[in-house]
């Protein structure tokens, strides 16, 4: 592995353009966490059209990778994290005033086309700017980042519901994701790389093409790995719902294991830039499949805790992953339209994840529901482990293309 190198001025560097563009829509989405399954339910949405809305945003995330590519390519990628920081604010901020379904699916793809066009302006920033030395501890922090909004974002957004209600929480987290704007006025702030001229602009599609095997090979393994992700999101709040919890409650229950989550995610980085990026996947992901099980079998608030306690260890010990695994496999010449591949194919599991909680919870009960997105970690993990490999060694940045 590549030999440590001082974290702490790079950290420094990236603080404005790449760390607080990334917390305050997280935070926003934190707010909705324990509350918006709970408000879907309370306006008399089955269980499979909240698994539908809740997938929404998965699929604007599947969606939007390559055109979020494409224009990053033509107009840079603080144009890009502008528009997408708009997009993510005002859908989240209007989600109250509808409760049709067809009106909350549009808002949440709307939210996840949003959300995929400012990762992947951010990304660009990291593949273009950040030594793979020192990838892993720097994406590790983007997720330790990510974990502490989660922390906080889901008290707040129950707390809220509770008081003021649907519409008041949905604005407030609208604002506090237009709060990333600041990011393009503050100094130090903007993205430095040049835009293309036509001449050397990288076209997307003839890069996906050359680069599909690969790409194909890093994806699938996350795809899995993903949908477990996205559904445990749904999967708690509702179990939580269903041992008779409030809002306010179960937003402290998914706060408990974020928590337990923020406290791992500088081992990851450590153990991805010192020990390779398999020594913290494969635990992660195990610990998390183990923490669904457990959820699986929760008969009391007491279980259902220990159950977030050990998945938020395991989505801790996770933290930066895909992102580093996309940046380490991205061709160093033309890094963008891969990592919108790789989001794209593997965001389509954060489609799946809700929408498999929301059928199998249906027919045989959300117990089943969180056995079934267990096994799809076990899945993703060992195609990870076994095709995909260790992908951070020194000389081994990109990949080759394939025709």
């Amino acid at each position: 592995m590549t030999a440590p190198e001082p974290l702490r001025p790079e950290l420094r560097r990236i603080l404005v353009p790449v760390y607080l563009p990334w917390a305050m829509p997280t935070l926003g989405a934190g707010m909705l966490l324990p509350v918006f399954p709970v408000y879907l339910e309370e306006s008399g949405l089955s269980l499979s059209f909240i698994g539908l809305v809740t997938a929404a945003a998965g699929v604007g995330s599947a969606i939007g990778g390559i055109p979020a590519s494409s224009y990053a390519e033509r107009r840079g990628a603080d144009r890009l994290l502008g528009a997408a920081l708009l997009l993510c604010a005002i859908s989240t901020a209007i989600l109250g005033l509808s409760t049709a379904v067809i009106v909350l699916a549009v808002l949440r793809i709307s939210w996840g086309l949003g959300f995929t066009g400012m990762t992947h302006s951010r990304q660009l920033v990291v593949a273009r700017d950040v030594n793979i030395g020192l990838r892993g501890r720097v994406n590790s922090f983007v997720g330790g980042m990510h974990r502490f909004t989660y922390v906080i974002g889901p008290v707040m957004g129950g707390w809220t519901y509770d008081r003021w209600g649907a519409n008041t929480t949905f604005t407030i987290a609208g604002i506090l994701t237009a709060g990333g704007l600041l990011t393009l006025v503050l100094s130090g702030g903007r993205d430095d790389h040049p835009v293309s001229r036509d001449g050397g602009r990288v076209r997307v599609r003839e890069s996906l093409w050359r680069n599909r095997r690969m790409l194909l090979i890093a994806s699938l393994g996350p795809l899995f790995v993903s949908a477990a992700r996205q559904g445990r999101h749904v999967v708690v709040p509702l179990i939580g719902d269903d041992l008779q919890l409030d809002a306010a409650a179960i937003g402290l229950l998914v706060a408990v294991g974020t928590a337990a989550d923020f406290l791992l995610f500088p081992v990851s980085g450590w153990l991805m830039d010192r020990r390779g990026r398999l020594a913290s996947m494969v635990p992660a992901f195990s610990l998390m499949a183990i923490g669904l099980v457990i959820l699986a079998l929760a008969d009391t608030v007491t279980v259902a805790v220990i159950a977030g306690i050990v998945m938020g260890l395991g989505n801790g010990l996770s933290a930066g992953t895909m992102l580093t695994l996309s940046t380490d496999m991205a061709p160093a010449h033309e890094p963008g339209p891969f990592i919108a591949g790789f989001h794209t194919l593997s965001g389509i599991g954060t489609i799946l994840g809700p929408l498999a909680v929301g059928w199998v919870a249906d027919a045989y009960g959300l117990s089943a529901a969180a056995f079934v997105l267990a096994a799809l970690l076990g899945v993703g993990v060992a195609w990870i482990a076994l095709l995909i490999g260790e992908t951070g060694r020194d000389g081994q940045e990109g990949v080759e293309p394939v025709g």
